[in-house]
């Protein structure tokens, strides 16, 4: 089983929210989840393969740290998927906060 791992500098109910969007986006099957805990059970169409995401609070700095434990005996497949979750998922928060900014703008007009 190998771990990739991310710090994004957001609170974790931003992170997991985008999170689930990002999950949809790419056509994965959510299996299990537990919002509370930061845990989720992800696998393929397909059932091509399975990962669990594992969201904690990085260190003492404001973010969230996102841990994707890959169970595939396909290292670089597992390697493979688990950049384009991380990719989306930056692009998911990246889009929801410039959203967020535009609104914000536009009820100070």
């Amino acid at each position: 089983m190998s771990v990739h791992g991310r710090c994004f500098p957001y609170e974790k109910s931003i992170v997991i929210n985008a999170l689930y969007d990002t999950i949809e986006a790419l056509g994965l099957c959510l299996d299990n989840s537990d919002s509370v805990r930061g845990r989720l059970a992800v696998s393929g169409a397909g059932q091509t393969g399975k990962m669990r995401i594992v969201l904690s609070v990085a260190g003492k700095a404001e973010g969230t740290q996102v841990d994707i434990f890959l169970e595939s005996s396909d290292k670089d497949a597992g390697d493979a998927w688990s950049t384009v979750v991380f990719d989306e998922l930056a692009a998911t928060i990246k889009k929801a906060c410039h959203v967020r900014r535009n609104c914000t703008k536009e009820e100070e007009i």
